[in-house]
Order: structure tokens, then sequence, then C-alpha cells
């Protein structure tokens, strides 16, 4: 059934050449990662709601029906 002795599959170039391409593209998103993803140095208590930090903290909306009289 074997038909010839088994190859390293480092001895083929293509191998070698994707391994390496690989290896340096998961570096890169690692470090990507790293720059860009990690949390803060003071951990959760420096985190801060998104929409709080955008939009400002919620203001209270006068309704026009505050002090109406009833009929």
């Amino acid at each position: 059934m074997n038909t010839g002795p088994s190859e390293n599959i480092w001895a083929s170039p293509l191998a070698r050449h994707l391994a390496i391409i690989l290896s340096v593209k998961v570096l890169l998103l690692v470090l990507l990662w790293w720059l860009f993803f990690r949390l803060p140095d003071g951990g959760a208590s420096a985190r801060v709601d998104v929409q709080t930090h955008i939009a400002g903290p919620a203001s209270q909306i006068p309704s026009q029906f505050t002090g109406a009289k009833r009929f």
C-alpha cells in the first residue's frame, strides 16, 4: 500500500513558506488585539458605559402633564 518513503512535511518549500506566512499573520493579529482591545490597567473600575460616555447622562424630561389638574 505504501508507495514510497514518507517524506517530512517540512521538506517542501511550499509548506515552509505557508507556515511562516501563517505564523506572521497570527503574530500580527495578536499584536493588534493587544494594542486595541486589551483591558485598561485599572480593571473593572475603569469601565465606563459607552452610551453614557457618548451621549452624557440621561436627563429628566419634564412631562407636559406634570402638575396638570385632573378633570
